[in-house]
């Protein structure tokens, strides 16, 4: 364990069948491990690693079929994500990590928690959909669309879409959806209208380390249903709830003071624990 302060980005390429690019951000403490949602990349956490720098060492990383990892023709469904996961967390030596994930990375975090029920040290959701099934097709359909237009077509959509957003943060979103491999929409369309009206929570409710779920409202643009986040917080041993009343899915970004304010206490509380990473710039690529 090392408890030195991290002060320059270390990129590294988890080696395997599928290559696993991830950086190691500026910060001292324990790591923090940050899923991004789909259609994302590591990048995506940009706006927030320097704040989380100042508690935590924050680890990014693409996965399978996004950003600069490999992008095998077919295997993208939870399994697999969570299998790279698994990789990534060995390669640094965190055996007691702490996870944030957003949207479909919240959901990887906690399908990969259910399969070591008590190995976090904490677990932040910000905004993952606690369901699946038809009422998703849209947003998949959606996805698919974006993902096959030409690129000053999709900066054009995401500039209507979201007017507060900067140029750069336009420009990386725009890129990061461009090179997501269309797998990655396919497969899990797929399988979210095979699992149509199944119990996910009953999938999950046996994790024991501590987890809270950061949400928006589905009015504004959030993705998790009020039952649903009132189940996740009963059935769940360990679960707490935070909604952000009149939030979007983008709570990171567009209500950045709102959901740190919530995050970061939250992730002190239960650092004390926590693995820090071993050895960062032993792989750089």
């Amino acid at each position: 364990m090392t408890s030195q302060p991290i002060t320059t980005p270390c990129d590294i390429t988890v080696p395997g069948d599928v290559p696993i690019h991830a950086t190691v951000h500026p910060g001292a403490g324990p790591a923090l491990v940050l899923l991004h949602g789909i259609s994302g990349s590591g990048e995506a956490w940009l706006p927030v690693t320097g704040a989380l720098g100042k508690h935590f060492t924050p680890v990014t990383f693409d996965m399978r079929g996004h950003g600069e990892s490999g992008k095998p023709d077919s295997g993208y469904l939870y399994d697999d994500y969570i299998d790279d996961l698994d990789r990534l967390l060995a390669f640094l030596g965190l055996d007691r990590p702490l996870i944030m994930g957003h949207s479909l990375g919240g959901l990887v975090t906690l399908w990969w928690a259910a399969r070591h029920p008590a190995q976090a040290a904490a677990l932040v959701i910000e905004d993952s959909p606690l369901r699946s099934g038809e009422e998703f097709r849209p947003a998949f359909d959606n996805w698919i669309r974006l993902n096959s237009l030409p690129k000053d077509e999709l900066r054009e959509h995401y500039a209507s879409s979201h007017p507060s957003w900067k140029p750069e943060v336009l420009d990386r979103r725009t890129h990061q959806m461009h090179v997501t491999a269309p797998a990655v929409f396919t497969e899990l369309k797929a399988d979210s209208m095979a699992n149509h009206g199944v119990d996910r929570i009953a999938e999950i409710e046996h994790i024991e380390s501590p987890t809270l779920l950061v949400h928006g409202d589905l009015e504004t643009g959030g993705m998790v249903h009020s039952d649903d986040a009132k189940a996740f917080a009963e059935r769940l041993r360990n679960a707490s709830v935070v909604r952000l009343r009149g939030a979007n899915h983008h709570l990171h970004m567009d209500r950045m003071r709102d959901f740190l304010d919530v995050a970061i206490p939250f992730l002190e509380g239960h650092s004390g624990n926590a693995s820090h990473v071993q050895h960062p710039g032993h792989s750089q690529s």
